[in-house]
């Protein structure tokens, strides 16, 4: 469903949100919309094609609504997809990693999958058993909306388990759709959507600190920005220091600076960093707001006491 007072047209949106679906259910190539085992042109093309409808600059100054966090989140994908498909050592390691994906090359390849590697066929008696019990279930439909659910549940407490918290939340929310009054499902969905959100941050953070260190700083900067929008301090403060370094619009730099500030209120060197985008930008009431703060915060500080002497002259 389209969502209203959004500066995206309803197709474009269904797009982004189909996109971002497919983030945690899908590896690389069946991501950017290519064959297993893509040629590193196919690939290539592919990331250009959606980057051309994707890139978070495209969609700067609108007014995005929740669309800019999925924004992010789908470039970061496009941009990691790319360069591990595109690379022979990362793609190595990626391949190693996902036997599933090297299982889906090697099926592509003409003759397919080995026998050996099919899946073995169910026994007469399996197969009268499943159809038995599809047909009980399908005479009692309370019976067949329990056994749905409790399916759904063992699932996504396996899942929980194995700190699977995106594939949990996907078996939850569908148990839910199938019983919205069962209250155990409602509290482990809440519960587990944190959680999701926790790990997805945490994995965002580690993606964005490794990029850094190899200087790829299009991939930090998506991530720290993709944290950032699920409340991380330290994401936002990453993502502003990187943009004003790279000397981008102070506005959008202050936007992140503000983030951190409201995420960790008590930190004075995020308190600084949106004092002093803030002036740049020429917003300088809001600038010294946080000045002032980080006066009470940490008197003694270094920075502080180079702002302090200027006297707030404005």
């Amino acid at each position: 469903m389209a969502e209203a007072n959004v500066d995206i047209d309803p197709e474009r949106q269904k797009e982004i949100e189909a996109l971002e679906a497919k983030i945690t259910s899908t590896n690389f190539y069946e991501f950017l919309g290519v064959p297993s085992g893509a040629s590193t042109e196919d690939v290539r093309n592919a990331f250009h094609a959606l980057s051309r409808k994707f890139h978070p600059d495209r969609f700067f100054g609108k007014n995005l609504g929740s669309f800019k966090g999925r924004i992010d989140r789908v470039f970061q994908r496009l941009v990691e997809a790319n360069q591990t498909l595109t690379d022979p050592e990362k793609l190595k390691a990626y391949l190693e990693s996902n036997p599933f994906v090297r299982a889906a090359i090697k099926a592509a390849k003409p003759g397919g999958a080995s026998a050996a590697e099919a899946p073995a066929e169910r026994t007469a008696d399996e197969a009268s058993r499943d159809a038995e019990r599809r047909a009980r279930l399908a005479r009692h439909p309370y019976l067949a909306r329990s056994g749905k659910v409790s399916e759904l549940m063992i699932r996504a407490k396996a899942h929980i388990a194995k700190s699977e918290f995106a594939h949990a939340f996907t078996q939850l929310n569908m148990a839910a759709q199938f019983d919205p009054a069962n209250v155990e499902v409602k509290t482990m969905l809440v519960d587990v959507r944190k959680k999701t959100e926790e790990q997805r941050c945490a994995e965002d953070l580690k993606r964005a600190k490794e990029a850094l260190s190899r200087g790829e700083d299009e991939l930090a900067l998506a991530s720290f920005k993709s944290a950032a929008n699920m409340k991380s301090a330290e994401g936002a403060y990453m993502a502003a220091a990187i943009l004003e370094r790279r000397g981008a619009d102070p506005k959008e730099s202050s936007s992140y600076a503000q983030k951190a500030v409201e995420a960790a209120p008590n930190n004075v060197d995020y308190r600084l960093m949106a004092g002093r985008l803030l002036e740049a930008a020429g917003m300088k009431a809001m600038a010294k707001k946080h000045y002032d703060e980080a006066v009470k915060l940490a008197p003694d500080h270094p920075d502080v006491k180079k702002h302090a002497k200027r006297r707030w002259p404005f």
